[in-house]
């Protein structure tokens, strides 16, 4: 009796210490079903137009050197998914942030990138950029931010064309850890995120297949230590084609989808 006594207390103990986390999950159920509903659509939309989707992977290297300087490298391999319309792109990214005060931080950087635009047409940018970032305290559960970038474009093309572009864009990011009570926590943290991003572009348009409007991602982030990082999400992008010779691919403006995963080291805390 006194055993049975005891295996019940164990039960009790563990229901209402797991009590908490069902609770969590349970709340978390709505957002990821909106998240699954959203993606849905996508595909059905994409499977409706006919439209190969693009898929981007990529890996980075994130360097905190002190509680105000941070430096970020990452090199990323994008693909459209057809044999109709090849394009693939191959980008390098080293970006600096300084944290001035304790929600706002300063972007700069170099974006490079050697780019299959058509069979016979082929680019390779320089892109320097600066941008500014203001966030709410990451301390919290969730957190929503704004980055406005300013960037230069210099392509070169296949031939001795070249180009010289300027252009704006901003993204407002939003983020919800699922299983931790602040989004900073560095250890098995999945969280759930979204950005919307638009482009402005200043002067001539640059030569390029995918000339971007707006994005828009929804995905997954999972932290699994302070060091490893991972993300999937789905990317819905407009953009339009301005390629100017004849091609194969759509020349109005078109939709693509894309899905985007990456890894991530972190040194320093």
């Amino acid at each position: 009796m006194q055993r049975l006594f005891y295996f019940i207390t164990l039960c009790q103990k563990a229901y209402f210490c797991n009590s908490q986390k069902r609770s969590l999950l349970m709340k978390s159920v709505p957002i990821v079903l909106l998240l699954l509903l959203v993606t849905g659509i996508g595909i059905k939309s994409l499977n409706s137009q006919d439209i190969a989707p693009q898929v981007w992977s990529n890996a980075g290297v994130a360097w905190n050197i002190n509680e105000h300087f941070a430096w970020r490298n990452y090199v990323a391999y994008n693909v459209l998914i057809s044999n109709e319309y090849p394009w693939d792109e191959f980008t390098i990214t080293s970006t600096g942030a300084y944290r001035f005060k304790r929600f706002f931080e300063a972007t700069f950087g170099v974006y490079t990138a050697r780019t299959r635009q058509t069979e016979s047409i082929k680019s390779f940018e320089i892109r320097p950029f600066a941008g500014f970032r203001a966030s709410t305290n990451n301390t919290k559960r969730w957190l929503i931010s704004n980055l406005s970038r300013l960037e230069m474009r210099r392509m070169f093309y296949s031939g001795k064309e070249n180009s010289t572009s300027f252009r704006f864009r901003n993204r407002t990011y939003a983020g919800v850890s699922l299983n931790k009570t602040s989004i900073s926590v560095g250890k098995n943290n999945l969280v759930l995120f979204g950005y919307f991003e638009a482009f402005f572009n200043f002067g001539q348009e640059v030569r390029e297949r995918f000339f971007n409007q707006f994005k828009y991602k929804m995905g997954f982030a999972y932290r699994l230590n302070n060091s490893w990082g991972f993300d999937l999400g789905v990317i819905y992008q407009d953009a339009k084609n301005n390629v100017k010779i004849p091609t194969q691919a759509p020349t109005n403006q078109i939709t693509y989808f894309i899905i985007e995963w990456g890894l991530v080291f972190v040194i320093g805390s």
